[in-house]
């Protein structure tokens, strides 16, 4: 068990126990430095929020791991955005969909068509609501906000529908 812990104890022994708490959930030391950073900066911010009614390395427990778990959302939402939209681009960041072959090799131009149609195939398989946000977020490279906004829908309406798309797209391809 910690010892107690209070914003005017020693600013070294405080952090020593936000970081061990943001070690639990994170498991990476550089990460738990910046859980530990935006968890202090929290306290800081809130301590008039603290209202006495529990001891106070309780309520920096919470402050801490709500840091910790809002930093693992935005990872897994970075980790989403990167490997849907970075790994459909070649490595000057054109969209696989707008890739073209060389003149002098018909046969794979023929190979790249025939996938794209079997690629549109799958999508419209799905229903008509699909194909528009799959094109746009694939084919275009745009974002899920940006969709959302065009097509009027919730950005939630978008991942899922790209999402789907995405699945049935690969799984046309094997």
């Amino acid at each position: 068990m910690h010892a107690p812990v209070s914003m005017d104890a020693e600013p070294d022994r405080t952090r020593a126990y936000v970081k061990s708490i943001a070690l639990k959930y994170v498991r990476d030391d550089a990460d738990a430095e910046d859980v530990t950073q935006d968890a202090m900066l929290l306290a800081h911010r809130y301590r008039a929020s603290f209202r006495g009614e529990s001891r106070f390395s309780t309520w920096l427990y919470r402050v801490t791991a709500t840091a910790a778990l809002m930093f693992l959302r935005k990872q897994r939402r970075l980790a989403r955005e990167i490997a849907a939209s970075g790994s459909l681009r070649d490595e000057d960041g054109t969209p696989w969909l707008e890739q073209h072959a060389s003149g002098a090799d018909l046969r794979e131009e023929v190979l790249a068509k025939r996938d794209l149609a079997v690629v549109a195939d799958a999508v419209a398989a799905l229903g008509a609501k699909y194909p528009a946000v799959f094109w746009k977020r694939y084919g275009e490279g745009r974002t899920e906000t940006e969709i959302a906004k065009d097509l009027g829908l919730s950005v939630a309406a978008v991942k899922t529908r790209a999402f789907r798309a995405r699945q049935a797209a690969l799984a046309a391809l094997g």
